[in-house]
């Protein structure tokens, strides 16, 4: 091929908006490229198909798209399908493009056989849109096959998974010799794909044997064991002689290898269509970690631990040893992740580490030096076997992926890892260990790591044996770091993550940094102690950034976990004055998160202080399903209304055993869990006949805000759960839906004026003590309006969150003006809207909405804010459906006339006008676009035309904004933002207004900076 006709990646990709920053080439190594090591190796070992892959276009820092020179492939389509094959093996981009003369041709990556016109991607850009191509491809992840696609690490999974499993129920094998046995086998695989057995004397075909029988397999052992030494997988005495014939079959079969060319016809889940030439060593580490979970669902709901998908790992190791290096150099870093498992974060802090000191000393790290840094940089926590020993093979795996010249096989000897680089920390080895959260970690630990980084156990209600030594290690932590009349940090529902995040603040060096994964919980949830816990924490140390993960629970990004996760992060010091950390939450973007990726838009993130967090425990709530507006409503509201409604009704009707009187949850049916009384019958649960005779409402029965009780039908269970005050069930009574209906946008609410029995569907409120109706009424209409489906929206510790129910709890926090506070016109209304909405009238609970925020002082555009904030942010499949459609043309111009009409009013201050008028819009594009222009005269009303696509996309895609914002000249602004509607509300609008006035005054004055 001659240097003519060789593709400029570079000059090609400038046509389809690509950003340059992004672009990945492979003609010069160099740090940047460690991720795609094994592509390296094998362009630079000849591979005549590769050598066609001359780069990567990345985004997020994660690759999107392999690039082909057309002219290198000529026309050749069986090696079109070989490349799509080999790339699939990475298991990381999800597209690949062929690269001509004004040409990008794109095609997905996938294992599967198709011909490349099956594979070829129809992007969807029009002629004449071909800039938003890029842009388009990483927003949108057009043409991926939908449904189980067969993602390598999920193909690892299950092959090592059954290899695993045969060996243990078939052939009678322990669990740890399982998992040496399958490891020895795959580390030798892995060396004969790169082909680096060959120097003694034995082939890819010759390897296939290796394993083949006991004497085969013992010696090709004490080989492994005398070549790289270390604690390579330790084996019980004897093992190969005690060995069925089908266990060879077992581990030979991991050796086969099909002939390169054959991986190209038809495909197989097998070990023969595997090629670990390709296979990076991550896709390994992250397929055994997911095997430990999936096949041990009794310990993994016991101790909490969810495996890491690489992408969250490389993610998280990145921040952190970015953070690093404000204070210490980051190749010179000591990393600890103290709940290991099987070396995700191990594999990726090493390879990171190796990339730091290639760009620090300017020369690739050789064998010698990579040893350094495992050695010497890297440590592992864990309390089990398998993953420790899968952890080791990991890192054995990386170091020769990282070195260039891993030849001779004789200079690639290890020193043993155990008890340096990862250390069991199991105690005694009797029962449950406390693990990393125990004595095992001795004082030689702390304040020796510059990054503490992991994905610890989130388990609850652990009952570990030893907890009160857990307990004490945190107070004495927190004794250190807190004033000293802070009361002890409690640790709800003995959960295991918030443990970690203390003991990481005594092995982090003073200003090292720690960055977990975490359970949202500590983020949201209000009640058992977590508001406490949460204020604690964030009083002890300087957490500086949160990535919260809760709309993305149950995609790609994080497969098979249902729990919300986030990430923090965080320096290792008290908070200083004025301390404070950035939120960023990822939204729910359908093919994005699909495809395994999200948008981390650092730029828009919200700021919120510590002062903010230990003062109003719902503020990450409020910034997560609201806006800064919503901050500032919520904040009008509480200052108008200071009572809530739990302490309203405790103050009329007083309070029982602790508990408010006449309030409560419905009654529960006899479960499995209901108990024997030790003074009672000898049966399950109570007798439930002293609430015969009552009707029972249900949800059924609530199709009107009054029941009608003649239809209602009598209480007949015999027995129930737990015995319920018979006074909860008097008249008047407004009972409250636990789940608000998808349908009615609000909280569901009716009357029982004379009383009636309800369940655990419903809470109820009895007045009988009060009035004759008009209580009820009146909390009939406030919990049933927006206003009061805002309030839990944007505070509930469930709602939202985790649940789509609201707790009794969180009813109760709503703030509520009192009846007593009301006028006697207002007293009137209640009667007056209750009639309307009973009688079914068309805008009545409009009006109930309009009359609560008169109620509530607020004003009209602080309803607007509700509105637009539960249109967009309720946790319902056809709000979620809405907040990432498209922005139709006539939001788009109501977004521009409140938009101009608040920038007007700085306008008229100025002397000047000013407009904001939608830009032409590009189909292809991922964001739209407005001219928002400041002139002395009245502008004549002209079209707008396109926003510089050339100059914004790149710069968007870059960052992978919601917004940018950027100068055009003296009196002009283009502002561009994500083409989703919940960014195009009147309230985002409003919330724009607000930035640009603060941050581009010059150009609102006509006189911007060059």
């Amino acid at each position: 091929m001659t240097e003519v006709v060789k593709i400029d990646f570079v000059e090609a990709l400038r046509q389809f908006g690509a950003d340059e920053a992004a672009l990945r080439l492979l003609d010069i190594d160099g740090p940047a490229l460690l991720p795609y090591a094994t592509l390296l190796s094998a362009r630079n070992g000849g591979d005549a198909d590769l050598l066609a892959v001359g780069g990567i276009y990345e985004w997020q820092g994660a690759p999107l798209v392999f690039l082909v020179a057309a002219d290198r492939l000529g026309g050749d389509d069986a090696r079109l399908r070989r490349i799509r094959r080999v790339l699939a093996m990475r298991g990381d981009a999800p597209y690949l493009g062929v690269v001509g003369a004004g040409r990008l041709d794109i095609y997905h990556i996938g294992l599967d056989d198709c011909r490349p016109a099956e594979a070829r991607v129809d992007v969807g850009v029009a002629t004449g849109q071909e800039i938003a191509t890029l842009a388009h491809l990483a927003n949108a992840r057009p043409g991926l096959p939908a449904g189980n696609r067969q993602w390598i690490s999920q193909v690892v999974l299950k092959l090592l998974g059954g290899s695993i499993d045969t060996l243990k129920t078939v052939c009678g094998v322990d669990d740890d010799d399982a998992i040496s046995l399958v490891g020895r086998a795959l580390f030798t695989r892995f060396l004969g794909d790169r082909h680096l057995l060959e120097s003694l004397g034995v082939d890819i075909l010759t390897a296939a044997g290796l394993f083949d029988d006991a004497a085969s397999a013992a010696k090709t052992s004490d080989w492994l064991d005398a070549t790289f030494n270390g604690d390579f997988l330790p084996t019980s005495l004897g093992i190969w002689d005690r060995l069925p014939q089908e266990a060879f079959k077992v581990l030979g079969d991991i050796l086969r290898r099909a002939p390169g060319g054959q991986l190209l016809f038809g495909w197989e889940e097998s070990w023969d269509s595997l090629d670990f030439a390709h296979i990076p060593v991550g896709v390994l580490s992250q397929a055994y970690e997911h095997y430990l979970h999936r096949h041990a669902p009794d310990r993994q709901r016991r101790e909490g631990g969810f495996y890491t998908p690489r992408p969250i790992a490389d993610l998280m190791v990145r921040g952190g040893l970015n953070a690093v290096a404000r204070t210490t150099p980051a190749y010179a870093a000591r990393i600890l992740d103290p709940a290991a498992g099987a070396g995700v974060f191990l594999i990726t802090a090493f390879r990171q580490l190796v990339a730091e000191n290639w760009r620090a000393s300017g020369r690739r790290p050789d064998t010698h030096e990579l040893r350094r840094i495992l050695y010497d940089q890297v440590t592992g926590f864990d309390i089990n076997e398998a993953a420790l020993r899968f952890a080791a093979l990991g890192l054995y795996l990386m170091s020769i992926e990282l070195d260039a010249h891993p030849e001779p096989v004789r200079k690639l000897k290890f020193e043993n890892l155990r008890g340096r680089v990862l250390l069991k920390m199991s105690g005694d080895g009797q029962g449950r260990s406390l693990g990393s959260l125990g004595p095992a970690v001795g004082d030689e630990h702390v304040g020796q790591y510059d990054l503490v980084v992991g994905n610890p156990p989130w388990a609850t209600s652990t009952r570990l044996p030893g907890w009160l030594g857990v307990q004490a290690i945190i107070h004495r932590i927190a004794a250190e770091r807190l004033p000293a009349d802070y009361p002890p940090p409690p640790i709800p529902n003995e959960v295991l993550d918030l443990p970690f995040v203390w003991r990481a603040m005594e092995w982090a060096k003073p200003l090292g940094q720690i960055a977990f994964a975490l359970h949202a919980r500590l983020l949201f949830q209000q009640g058992d102690g977590m508001q406490s816990a949460r204020r604690a924490l964030f009083a002890a140390l300087d957490v500086t950034g949160v990535i919260n993960g809760v709309e993305l629970r149950q995609t790609r990004v994080w497969p098979e976990i249902a729990a919300p996760f986030c990430i923090l992060y965080a320096c290792n010091q008290a908070p200083p004055q004025g301390a404070g950390c950035r939120l960023v939450s990822p939204r729910l973007e359908g093919a994005l998160n699909q495809s395994g990726g999200m948008r981390i838009d650092a730029t828009n993130a919200e700021l919120i202080t510590t002062k903010e967090i230990l003062e109003t425990p719902e503020i990450f709530k409020l910034l997560f399903k609201g806006t800064r507006a919503d901050v500032q409503v919520y904040e009008r509201l509480r200052a108008h209304v200071p009572e809530r409604l739990g302490e309203y009704w405790r103050r009329l009707f007083g309070v029982e055993a602790g508990r408010a009187r006449f309030t409560g949850n419905g009654y529960q049916k006899l479960r499995n869990s209901s108990r024997i009384r030790t003074h009672g019958d000898g049966l399950p649960g109570v007798p439930a006949d002293y609430l015969h005779g009552r009707r029972e409402v249900t949800l059924a029965s609530m199709t009107n805000i009054l029941v009608d009780e003649e239809a209602l039908p009598f209480f007949n269970e015999a027995r129930i759960h737990d015995r319920r005050a018979e006074t909860l069930f008097d008249g008047p009574l407004v009972v409250v839906q636990k789940a608000p209906p998808a349908s009615l946008g609000r909280i569901r609410t009716a009357i029982a004026q004379r009383g009636a029995v309800f369940n655990t569907s419903l809470y109820g409120y009895s007045s009988r003590a009060h009035d004759n109706g008009l209580l009820v009424r009146y909390l009939s209409l406030v919990i049933g309006s927006k206003i009061a489906l805002w309030q839990v929206l944007i505070t509930s510790g469930e709602f939202g969150f985790e649940r789509d129910t609201v707790e009794k709890a969180t009813i109760d926090r709503l703030f509520i003006p009192t009846v007593e506070s009301l006028s006697c016109d207002d007293r009137c209304e209640v009667l007056r809207l209750f009639q309307l909405v009973q009688d079914g009238a068309p805008d009545a609970w409009n009006e109930v909405d309009r009359w609560c925020a008169s109620i509530y002082h607020l004003r009209e555009r602080d309803l607007q804010v509700l509105t637009d904030t539960l249109q967009f942010n309720l946790p319902f499949a056809e709000n979620r459906r809405l907040a990432q459609a498209p922005a139709g043309n006539e939001a788009v111009k109501q977004f521009c006339k409140v938009l101009g009409a608040e920038l007007s009013l700085w306008g008229q201050r100025l002397g000047r006008y000013i407009e904001a008028l939608p830009a032409s819009k590009m189909d292809a594009s991922p964001w739209r676009g407005i001219r928002i222009t400041s002139s002395v005269a009245k502008p004549k009303r002209q079209a707008v035309q396109h926003i510089d696509w050339a100059k914004f996309l790149p710069l968007a895609d870059h960052f992978a904004a919601t917004e940018v914002i950027f100068e055009e000249a003296r009196d002009c602004l283009w502002l561009g933002r994500l083409d989703q509607a919940r960014y195009w509300s009147e309230s985002q609008a409003r919330l724009v207004a607000q930035r640009v006035a603060w941050e581009h005054m010059d150009v609102l004055k006509g006189r911007a900076s060059a």
